[in-house]
């Protein structure tokens, strides 16, 4: 009841294309419910098993609810009581490794992108998450409700427009991957043609947020970054072949992806290579070691991943004829 109250609400404020609003009626209320701790670690439990686990049957509505939940427990940590999600990794040695991750940091790590559905979905969420705190931070906290407030939210939050660096890394690689209009120096193309718009009717309008689009611009992820996204791709049932050759032909040739580690190289084509062997190499050491991939399937998902994140670098290689005699050694090697 609460997530879907949340929900209608901050969906109506998208609808109505609400500049600014004043959140601090789900501050209070997340405040509130650090008297009822048990609540609290359920309703945490339940949005991490949502958004981890469950992401592509939700709606547009929960990706709302859930994107607001999340700004505000990353604005203002002691709304979820500083819980923190304690997990276990196998490292190379097979060591067992506990760790502890605050909530926020650990959801926004963990958002599903190993099919086109998921994707679909976590795209949804980003763009909400951006708008909604753009939205609620040109706002100060009404005088009557401050004394509720702990000091570190008595502070106007004129100008805390803080997106994670992960979100707008999200953004950088699920945007122009799901909707062509995001794909900036790429001419005749429809802005509204996507594979995702039709099931999520606000996200066109989100899209064109005027702070989601220079979050684009501003923050390409790397080429390696990329690569490493890419190869980690299940399932892309979803998309057509022409749909991802385009899509390729689109990383190969605007180069909107820099490499970084071989920043210096005069030949584009030989530091894309470079940059896809090595991650090819990481990905196969990776899954030699089970406790260490991070895509904790069974062993059948296990190999359906290894032969699909291959697929999909080899198919980036192969995004253009022109680059056919480049590669041919490489892809020999292989």
């Amino acid at each position: 009841m609460l997530l879907n109250t949340v929900g209608e609400i901050v969906t109506r404020l998208f609808n109505l294309a609400v500049k600014q609003s004043d959140g601090s009626w789900l501050t209070q209320l997340l405040l509130m419910l650090r008297s009822h701790i048990a609540v609290l670690r359920a309703l945490c439990a339940v949005v991490c098993h949502l958004l981890t686990r469950q992401a592509n049957a939700l709606s547009e509505c929960h990706a709302h609810a859930l994107a607001a939940l999340l700004v505000h427990w990353n604005k203002y940590p002691n709304c979820s009581a500083g819980i923190r999600i304690q997990h276990t990794t196998t490292n190379e040695l097979n060591v067992t490794v506990s760790s502890c991750t605050p909530l926020v940091s650990y959801i926004l790590e963990s958002l599903p992108l190993s099919a086109t559905a998921d994707m679909s979905f976590s795209l949804v969420f980003a763009v909400s998450y951006i708008t909604y705190d753009e939205m609620i931070s040109h706002n100060s906290f009404p005088g009557e409700n401050q004394p509720l407030l702990d000091q570190q939210l008595e502070t106007s939050v004129d100008k805390c427009i803080s997106i994670p660096d992960h979100l707008t890394q999200l953004l950088s690689y699920l945007g122009p991957r799901l909707v062509r209009g995001l794909r900036s120096h790429w001419s005749n193309l429809d802005s509204t043609e996507s594979t995702v718009l039709g099931k999520y009717l606000s996200l066109e309008r989100l899209l064109s947020n005027d702070f989601v689009r220079s979050l684009l611009e501003q923050s390409r992820m790397s080429l390696e970054t990329w690569v490493r996204k890419e190869i980690e791709v299940v399932d892309d049932g979803d998309l057509s072949v022409e749909w991802l050759s385009e899509y390729y032909n689109w990383v190969v040739f605007t180069g909107c992806y820099k490499p970084q580690s071989v920043a210096n190289s005069a030949n584009h084509v030989v530091s894309v290579l470079q940059v896809l062997a090595q991650a090819v190499l990481e990905f196969d050491t990776r899954c030699s070691h089970p406790g260490t991939c991070c895509c904790r399937e069974t062993s059948k998902q296990h190999k359906r991943l290894r032969q699909t994140g291959r697929h999909n670098v080899f198919s980036f290689l192969q995004a253009s004829r022109h680059l056919h005699g480049q590669i041919s050694g490489f892809l020999l090697s292989f």
